[in-house]
């Protein structure tokens, strides 16, 4: 058998996480019924999907980077995860490229007339490689389907889905 370590512990963790919300994700109607971010969105809760290509300029894409989460604009929370997966985003596929994707707690939601800024903060920080923020900033206008945000000190637009 092998021996417990913290790692192990977390991976154990991760995926009775997932099996659990695998389980119960029909018992949770208001994350399963939620609709899309709009312009128009004034509350209630939201989900939102988010993609680029990476690298962004000048070179092929050979990785998509994707923001998903859901938001109540009642509450000005939500969660959202941000995630590299190999691939361009024409043809991305299932596979994460390891040690690089986040859960966000988000913890403000601001209006800013048809547009939002989430602010949050990365809830587990001893993923985050050197000189990485904890806190994270996304804008979405989903009147003009794209989100705005930084990666890596870089500042990226994406394309948001649905």
């Amino acid at each position: 058998m092998k021996g417990m370590n913290r790692r192990r512990f977390l991976q154990i963790a991760g995926a009775s996480s997932v099996a659990v919300a695998a389980g119960t994700a029909t018992a949770v109607p208001a994350l399963t019924s939620a609709t899309r971010l709009t312009a128009g969105s004034k509350q209630g809760t939201f989900t939102f999907r988010a993609v680029a290509g990476l690298p962004s300029k000048a070179m092929p894409t050979y990785a998509s980077y994707v923001i998903e989460g859901h938001v109540n604009l009642t509450t000005r929370t939500g969660a959202m995860t941000k995630t590299l997966f190999a691939g361009a985003p024409n043809a991305m596929s299932t596979i994460a490229l390891p040690g690089l994707s986040r859960i966000i707690r988000i913890n403000d939601v601001q209006d800013l007339g048809g547009a939002f800024r989430l602010k949050g903060v990365v809830d587990d920080r001893s993923l985050l490689q050197p000189g990485e923020s904890p806190n994270f900033e996304l804008l979405i206008d989903p009147s003009q389907k794209l989100a705005k945000t930084r990666y890596l000190g870089t500042d990226i637009v994406m394309q948001l889905e649905g």
